[in-house]
């Protein structure tokens, strides 16, 4: 008899795809159609990736034995492993903190979770500001490569300076003397000492009694403006007036004679 494949002789599934065998048809010179006789052995695991053969045979009446015909079954994982982050896919941390990459996970249709198998590059220096990106890559037990993810990380600086006066807040000056200005600090997070670009706004006319203020100001380069700081001059006229007389302190007239002030 002949044996003839119904269907592909070479059949590829996705594995934990299901398998129905298409059979086959045979059919002998003397008996007609004896396909109900066809012996079929091997088996298919769609649940594992593998190369598998259903085998067909058969015999007449007269025992003559057909050829064998084979059916291969390709079980394959085509399928690849979904990353997912944890956290957020775009942080943004202060500058000079501490940083800790929440990591992802992978799971594959075939080879389940493959966390501990991801490919992390990319690393964060939070001692500098800028933007970082972190990305996650895995393959499965069968070559299938993720689509990659990345993480965004972004380390500014939204910490203002600090300005510090040098000398008092509040300053009393005698009228007509000279004002000395004292200066300022200016310390910043990232910058460090930025005293040089403090910028003093100063209107102080010791010649003029009144209350001036001297404003102090800076901005980091990262554009976060310090808390503006104010000294405040107070310009007072606290000598009193001297009184000198004209002609002698102790004057003898003789009585009877006329006082004249000498004022």
């Amino acid at each position: 008899p002949i044996i003839t494949l119904l269907g592909d002789a070479n059949i590829t599934l996705e594995v934990f795809d299901n398998y129905s065998d298409p059979g086959v048809t045979a059919i002998d010179n003397y008996d007609g159609d004896i396909t109900n006789n066809v012996v079929t052995t091997g088996t298919v695991d769609t649940n594992t990736v593998g190369v598998y053969t259903i085998n067909y045979n058969i015999s007449d009446s007269n025992d003559n034995a057909a050829t064998q015909v084979t059916r291969t079954i390709n079980i394959v994982d085509t399928t690849p492993p979904v990353i997912t982050l944890n956290g957020l896919t775009n942080e943004t941390i202060e500058v000079l903190t501490s940083y800790t990459d929440p990591g992802a996970t992978a799971i594959d249709n075939y080879d389940g979770d493959i966390s501990n198998n991801i490919i992390v590059t990319g690393a964060v220096d939070v001692n500098t500001v800028g933007t970082y990106n972190i990305t996650y890559n895995v393959s499965d037990s069968n070559g299938n490569a993720a689509t990659q993810v990345t993480r965004t990380v972004i380390v500014e600086d939204t910490t203002a300076p600090v300005i510090t006066l040098n000398g008092d807040a509040v300053i009393d000056l005698e009228v007509g003397s000279v004002y000395t200005e004292l200066g300022a600090t200016a310390i910043d997070n990232y910058d460090g000492d930025i005293s040089n670009n403090i910028n003093i706004v100063k209107d102080v006319d010791t010649s003029v009694i009144g209350s001036y203020s001297v404003v102090y100001n800076v901005s980091d380069s990262q554009g976060n403006a310090a808390t503006t700081v104010v000294r405040t001059v107070n310009v007072a006229d606290t000598t009193p007036p001297v009184i000198t007389m004209n002609g002698n302190a102790n004057i003898v007239i003789e009585v009877g004679d006329e006082y004249i002030e000498l004022g």
